[in-house]
C-alpha cells in the first residue's frame, strides 16, 4: 500500500485561453514534477480548482494525472465535492483508475457535527476499497472542522483511513491528532509551507504544497536535509521558502502558481476560472524576481 510523504504537491489544473481543460499541458506538469524529485502528487484539491470543474472534467484530470505518473510518485486524488454522491462516484472511479489512494476533504459550506462527519468519512472508506484515504481539513474553506474527538473514531473504525491533510498552522492540533486513535496509529501531513520543518518535527510525515512545482528543489532539498539530520540546510531552505513566500504574498495564489508555471515553460497558459482574475503587470513583476531569485540558488 503506498502512502502520502515529503513533499506531495497540491497541483494546479492547466486550462486553455477558453477556460477549458489542458491535458497536454497537464501531462508536462506531471512529468516535470516526476523529474524534479517530488514524492507524491495530489490533483483536483483547493489548488487545481476541484470545486470548479465538472465530475466529468475532473474524471479527466484524474485519468490523465495516474496514467502519466505510471507509478513514479505516490498518486492520490482529491475527490470531494459540494455533493456527497458525487464525492463516493469520485471516489470509486479514482481507486478503479489505478490511483494509489484519494484524499477526501470535509463537507463544504454547510454544518456538519462529529456525527454527520463520522458518517461521511464511513461510505468513503468503503467507496475506496481496500486504497486509502486520506482526511482533507482545510476549515478556513469549507466551514466544516474536524475535531480531535471524530478524527480518532475515523481512523479506528475505518481501517484504510490512514491519515489527515491538515491545512492550518496549528501544529499543537497536529499533535492532538496523532495522540487521538486507540486502536492503531495515524499519519499526518501539514499544508503550510512555512512550518514544513516545525510539522516534521512533530511527527509529520511530509507536506502538501502547491508552490512545491515551482520551486521544486526548495521543498524536496528541504525535505531530504530532514531526513538526513541536516538542520542547518533545512532550516535555510526553510527560511527561503518562507522569505519568497512573503515576497508574492499580495499576488493570489492560485493564479501565482499558473503564471509562474508558464513563465518556467511548464505549462502553456495561465487560465484560471472564475471568480479568479487575471494578474496585473506589478503582480506578474513580483513573481518574476523570485522565479530569478530561485534561478540563482546554486547550491540546491
Amino acid at each position: 500500500m503506498k502512502k502520502l510523504f515529503g513533499i506531495v504537491c497540491a497541483n494546479i489544473t492547466p486550462m486553455d485561453t477558453n477556460g477549458e481543460l489542458d491535458l497536454v499541458s497537464l501531462e508536462k506538469l506531471v512529468n516535470h514534477m516526476a523529474e524534479t524529485g517530488i514524492h507524491g502528487v495530489y490533483p483536483t484539491g483547493t489548488n487545481g480548482e476541484g470545486h470548479l470543474l465538472s465530475q466529468e472534467e475532473q474524471h479527466a484530470v484524474a485519468k490523465k494525472v495516474i496514467d502519466t505518473n505510471a507509478g513514479r510518485m505516490s498518486s492520490f486524488i482529491q475527490c470531494a465535492t459540494m455533493k456527497w454522491n458525487d464525492t463516493m462516484e469520485n471516489i470509486r472511479f479514482a481507486c478503479e483508475n489505478g490511483a494509489d489512494g484519494v484524499g477526501v476533504m470535509t463537507p463544504t459550506f454547510y454544518k456538519a457535527d462529529d456525527m454527520g462527519m463520522l458518517d461521511y468519512y464511513r461510505e468513503a472508506a468503503q467507496a475506496a476499497g481496500d486504497k486509502p484515504v486520506y482526511i482533507y481539513n482545510i476549515a478556513k474553506y469549507t466551514n466544516n472542522d474536524v475535531s480531535v474527538k471524530a478524527f480518532g473514531e475515523i481512523i479506528d473504525n475505518n481501517p484504510n483511513v490512514v491519515g489527515i491533510k491538515y491545512s492550518n498552522s496549528d501544529i499543537a492540533r497536529i499533535q492532538d491528532y496523532l495522540r487521538a486513535p486507540k486502536t492503531r496509529k495515524a499519519e499526518a501531513l501539514i499544508g503550510a509551507d512555512s512550518l514544513i520543518i516545525a510539522a516534521l518535527a512533530s511527527g509529520c510525515v511530509g507536506e502538501v504544497s502547491g508552490p512545491a512545482c515551482v520551486f521544486p528543489k526548495r521543498y524536496v532539498g528541504l525535505y531530504e536535509a530532514f531526513v538526513k539530520g541536516d538542520m542547518e540546510k533545512a532550516l535555510e531552505l526553510q527560511n527561503r521558502i518562507v522569505a519568497c513566500s512573503r515576497s508574492i504574498k499580495s499576488v493570489p495564489q492560485i493564479p501565482a502558481i499558473k503564471a509562474m508555471l508558464k513563465m518556467q515553460g511548464v505549462i502553456e497558459n495561465d487560465t484560471c476560472r472564475r471568480p479568479f482574475r487575471k494578474l496585473t503587470l506589478e503582480e506578474y513583476k513580483l513573481l518574476d524576481n523570485a522565479l530569478n531569485a530561485y534561478a540563482k540558488e546554486t547550491d540546491l
